[in-house]
Parts: C-alpha cells; structure tokens; sequence
C-alpha cells in the first residue's frame, strides 16, 4: 500500500490547451494531433464571451474534435451561465459517445460582459454556481432528481443518456477565495487552480483546500494545475518569442479586467513569468514542473497556445515537452 502511494505522488499526467480563437479548428487538430503522439493525457478548452481570443462554448468544440483523438476531452465552464439540467445532457452524452473520456472543470467566472447580455450581474454568481454544482454532480450520478432550491426546480429529472462513466465524469472545481475553495472541497472531486497565481500563492490556498477535505474525510488522488508555457530549444529563444504574447495577456487583458487575483497590477515581463509561467527550454521545463510536483501537484494543464504565437511555434513546443521533458517524468515513475 505504500509503494502504491509514493507511485501516486509519482505520477504526474500532463493536459495542454490549444489555440482557442478565430478559425481555430484546423489549427487546434493540428496541435491535438502533435500532443497525442508525444504522451499528452488530455486537451481542454476554457470559456469567455464577447472575446475574440476565446472560445464561446468549449463544449461544443470538445464534440467537434473528439472522434479525431483518444486523449481526454476537458473544458472549463462558468456554471453560473448554464441551466445545469442542461449542461448535464450535453456532458452525459459526449462522455458516452467519447466512451468515458470527459473531465469537466467548473468555475465562477469574474467578468462582467461573460454575464451582461445572459441576464446575470456577477452578485447572482455565488448562489448559481452553489445550486448548479449540487444539481450537476446529483444530474450525472444519480437516474432521477428532485431539486428544490431558490434558483433552480427540478422534479424527478433525468438525464438521458447516462454517461459512460460510473458514477459520472470527474468535476474539478476553480476556486480562490476562502468560501469558494470550501465549495471546492465539498462539491468536487478536485480544486483546479488557474494559471494567473503565482506558485507560492497557489501553495497557500492549496492548504486551505488540504484542511477542508481533511475535515470532511475525503480522499483527493487528481492535483491538477494550469499553468501558461512557452518552450524553445533555449531560454533566450523562449523569452524572445513570447514576450509579446505575455505582454498582452498579462498587461493588456488580465491586469484592466478586474481579475481576483491580479487586475490592476501593472508590472514588467520577468515580474509577470516569475514563480507563474514557464517560459525556457527542456531543461528549464523539467525543473519548473519538478518545483509544481514537490508542491505536491500531479496534474498539470499546460496553456500553450500563448496569443501571438504561430502554429509551428506551438507545435514545436508541444514536441519539446514530449521528446525531453514528459519522458523524463515517465522514466521517474518507472525507476520508483
């Protein structure tokens, strides 16, 4: 039993999250493509609206690229958007036709124009995502519902097709604060920290998270953890092709949008990368992931379609972490 626990804290599975704008679709198959073949576990999709650097409904493009891979299929929804009668259908059937390859993640959401032209003001967002949570996990696992909330009135609903998997598909929670994190530990099957914080920050709130489940006596296997990456044959190569893409994301969109954790900041690149985003070669890859794997993460989601990047330069560095750094985590494991 020891043995097959330290091999847990071994493990460490590695998601990516291609190009999610425009005419994204040959792009992203191109890249889902790339990943599958270099050991990647899972692709994801993420969720803004009235953004032309973001898809609008990233379940929709999870059903239009699964029949052309076997990785898992993941997307990160704002609940408090959708009628989780709804959402749960929609989940249910492309984890049956995808036989059993959905993990969704589920967040609050923090910008006021993803609400504004749904009906929703970001106040409502609390109790949605409180009832939504409770009526997706309970939509999934069990045959009938009954539901009687403040927001949301379901009697003996149900949700078909089952989904594939048994209970359901895996929730994992976004969560910050103190109260959502809670939610997170209670509702979910794992807390899925975003990319904005830095690691030591993430650390903090992991303990957090660690107490909660501990008091509820629940046992978590699945880390995970997103994090924006860049990698190139060196680190001055890495730096000088993604400057423009963190400038933008990080100053220009992230810091005006009120964001929890950094709206507002207004820093220089190497303020912006340090302790957060992996930007360097193989070598700098493979120490960044060993410092999120001690902080004891086992599931990272690489973001690497950074916006100014081409296509070739993203598949390059998909290729980089599948040649010389996701073989040298395999090797690891296997030398345990």
């Amino acid at each position: 039993m020891f043995l097959y626990m330290l091999n847990c804290l071994k493990t460490m599975k590695f998601g990516f999250i291609p190009k999610e704008w425009n005419d994204y679709f040959s792009e992203a198959l191109d890249q889902i493509r790339v990943a599958e073949k270099y050991g990647f576990d899972s692709v994801w999709f993420e969720e803004h609206h009235e953004n032309e650097l973001y898809l609008p409904s990233p379940l929709s493009a999870l059903y239009s690229v699964f029949s052309y891979t076997n990785l898992k299929l993941g997307c990160i929804v704002i609940l408090p958007l959708y009628h989780p009668y709804r959402l749960a259908e929609e989940i249910a059937l492309l984890d049956l036709i995808s036989k059993g390859r959905v993990i969704i993640g589920v967040v609050l959401g923090y910008r006021e124009k993803d609400f504004k032209n749904f009906g929703f003001s970001l106040k409502e967002r609390s109790q949605l995502m409180d009832e939504g949570l409770i009526l997706l996990d309970n939509l999934l696992r069990y045959e009938s519902v009954n539901f009687d909330g403040k927001i949301f009135k379901l009697n003996k609903a149900r949700v078909v097709p089952r989904p594939y998997q048994n209970p359901r598909p895996q929730i994992w929670v976004g969560a910050w604060k103190k109260k959502a994190i809670k939610r997170a530990a209670l509702l979910g099957d794992a807390w899925l920290p975003g990319q904005t914080a830095k690691l030591v920050d993430v650390i903090k709130m992991k303990k957090v998270y660690e107490e909660e489940i501990k008091q509820l006596n629940k046992d978590v296997k699945i880390w995970p953890i997103i994090r924006d990456a860049y990698i190139a044959e060196n680190n001055d190569k890495a730096m000088s092709e993604a400057e423009s893409s963190i400038k933008e994301m990080y100053q220009l969109d992230y810091s005006p949008s009120g964001h929890p954790l950094i709206g507002g900041k207004v820093m220089d690149i190497m303020e912006w990368v340090e302790d957060r985003i992996l930007v360097g070669d193989a070598e700098k890859a493979i120490e960044f992931i060993n410092k999120v794997k001690n902080a004891g993460f086992n599931y990272i989601i690489f973001r690497l379609s950074l916006r100014k990047l081409k296509n070739e330069q993203i598949k390059n560095s998909i290729r980089l972490l599948g040649e010389r750094v996701i073989p040298y985590f395999s090797s690891e494991f296997k030398n345990a």
